[in-house]
């Protein structure tokens, strides 16, 4: 297969995945490279789908962060290590998520710990809610905070949380 030719159907994988959802640069490469294609035909899709708009990786990290926000709430450091894994750089995580102030992120630590506290059953152990929140991603001082407004609530009764 000629360079042109294997170009073209590298773009063409390209588009199949980008049809499905949107993806980092670093997804397509990696993508590429298990497929086979050589760096220079990489670079050269991946470069024509920067240029087309194609790819950007800072409109990704704000679309994903937005999307992750909605659908399963969690807190900044669950999103920085997803953005890191999905290949998105420091710069444009941190920026990403300077909007994603902490008043957000209490907002929804509070919410999802109401919602867990709302199943049946036994309330579950003050430690095991906090060790929920912060697999979340949820920051120690946002767990905190959290905890303290269930208290205020009366939902929690010394080590154990009150589900009524």
């Amino acid at each position: 297969m000629t360079l042109a030719e294997q170009v073209q159907v590298a773009r063409n994988k390209c588009y199949r995945l980008l049809a499905l959802r949107p993806r980092t640069e670093y997804e397509l490469r990696s993508r590429l490279h298990e497929s086979g294609y050589p760096a220079r035909v990489t670079d050269r899709v991946l470069a024509d789908l920067k240029e087309k708009g194609l790819i950007n990786d800072a409109l990704f990290a704000r679309d994903w962060v937005s999307w992750r926000l909605c659908s399963k709430p969690v807190g900044k450091a669950y999103l920085r290590a997803e953005l890191r894994h999905k290949g998105v750089e420091r710069s444009i995580i941190e920026n990403t998520l300077a909007d994603y102030d902490d008043e957000s992120e209490m907002e929804k630590a509070l919410a999802l710990a109401r919602k867990r506290l709302a199943r049946k059953g036994d309330g579950p152990a003050l430690r095991r809610l906090a060790g929920f929140l912060a697999r979340r991603g949820f920051s120690s001082h946002v767990v905190t905070k959290v905890l303290r407004l269930l208290a205020d609530e009366g939902r929690i009764d010394g080590d154990r949380v009150d589900i009524s």
